[in-house]
């Protein structure tokens, strides 16, 4: 059987580049396709190289994959995709005869913002590879409300959490890392008070080396771009009277490294808290900036490891709420195989096309068939009604009638 892998970032083509061992195990040949979702780069050569990827990737978009029937080649997709890449994938799935792809949806991260609007949007798909049971939870409360079955969904666990990570002996002496992200927290303020307490800690503990991880420094793409980039705030900290301390600098190591020898992690809500904990780094979760869902700190309520700068505790890290931990997180060493197995094995059968009331979620289907006749698909997948402006016709004719 042939599978499409679908990415659209750096962090998504790494899901889908430790899950694809796995159906290679079932007798699976994989590709790798990176979804061209904006106009600007979405991910370079170097994160591409560096992930040692088994296939070349080439570069695709959804449109594209529907021409001339290219994707009824492959019998599964596995779409790791953003949002609109995702509503476009099934509309055009919706569109084709029976004959079509066994389709598998899977996250890249935690759902730390707009979980049903995510949820809905994949709830189309033959297989929604979830991530913890909390978020089965939330799952089958919508599917219930919208009057669908949620069967459709499996508890696979984080994603990344199959990258291996092999704790050095000396970990307990290594460095702290802070694990930056490209938008939390996201304005000026709030991102230099950020750099002057990672200095003062760094003060506070002269004999630690505290480093930096970058989200994405130099040419590294991300899907969401940051305004203040680290890098550059740092610069502005060592030009400051009191200057960055000698044992506080950037890396570009790979998050798998850095947590191979950290002796603490440091983040604020990166889902490489998940990979720490599941590796038993210690770690602890900085809450100086406050419980806005932007910036994902409500995910974490419960875990006990919240903490603000001024309270970190190198010597004494937080303990994880082991209930927290297993309702809000999961281990996919333990599902993946039985997971690839079960996919393939329902794609060998026949699976007929999409079930239009698993569209219901994100808009009814009345709603949607008065918006594709009047504006088209691509005006509801952009979500283009969901605008103050209204369409340059509607204006039009508002025009019109107040001139007669």
């Amino acid at each position: 059987m042939k599978v499409l892998a679908l990415a659209g970032y750096d962090s998504f083509l790494n899901t889908v580049r430790l899950i694809a061992p796995y159906f290679r195990a079932e007798g699976c040949d994989v590709d790798f396709a990176l979804v061209k979702a904006r106009q600007r780069k979405q991910i370079s050569s170097v994160q591409i190289d560096e992930m040692g990827l088994a296939a070349p990737v080439r570069t695709t978009t959804i449109d594209g994959l529907f021409k001339n029937d290219r994707i009824a080649s492959y019998d599964i997709v596995l779409s790791c995709l953003e949002g609109m890449s995702t509503r476009r994938l099934f509309r055009h799935l919706a569109a084709l005869p029976d004959k079509r792809p066994f389709v598998i949806s899977v996250y890249p991260g935690l759902l730390l913002r707009y979980a049903y609007d995510g949820l809905s949007m994949r709830a189309p798909a033959d297989r929604l590879w979830l991530n913890c049971p909390r978020d089965m939870d939330a799952y089958t409360a919508m599917c219930a409300a919208f009057g669908i079955d949620a069967s459709n969904a499996r508890v696979l666990g984080n994603g990344s959490v199959l990258e291996r990570i092999d704790r050095r002996p000396d970990a307990a002496d290594g460095p702290v890392v802070f694990f930056e992200q490209a938008i939390i927290p996201r304005y000026y303020e709030e991102r230099k008070f950020l750099i002057e307490q990672l200095c003062a800690l760094a003060r506070r503990n002269p004999g630690r080396e505290i480093l930096i991880k970058a989200r994405a420094a130099g040419k590294k793409a991300t899907l969401h771009r940051t305004w203040h980039p680290i890098e550059h705030l740092l610069d502005e900290a060592a030009q400051s009277p009191a200057g960055v301390p000698d044992n506080l600098r950037l890396t570009e190591e790979r998050a798998s490294e850095l947590l191979s020898r950290a002796a603490h992690c440091l983040t604020i809500s990166s889902t490489v808290a998940v990979e720490a904990l599941h590796a038993g780094v210690p770690t602890t979760l900085i809450s100086d900036f406050g419980a806005h869902d932007d910036y994902g700190l409500p995910y974490f309520f419960g875990s006990g490891l919240l903490r603000p700068f001024d309270q970190v505790d190198l010597d004494a890290p937080p303990t994880c709420d082991d209930a927290w931990l297993s309702h809000a997180t999961g281990n996919p060493t333990s599902t993946v195989a039985q997971l690839a197995r079960d996919a393939v094995d329902a794609a060998r059968m026949p699976h007929g096309a999409l079930d239009p009331q698993r569209f219901t979620p994100m808009n009814s289907l009345a709603f949607e068939t008065g918006i594709m006749k009047a504006w088209g698909m691509t005006y509801l997948i952009d979500r283009k009604f969901k605008s103050k402006r209204m369409p340059f016709s509607d204006l039009l004719r508002r025009f019109h009638r107040r001139k007669t």
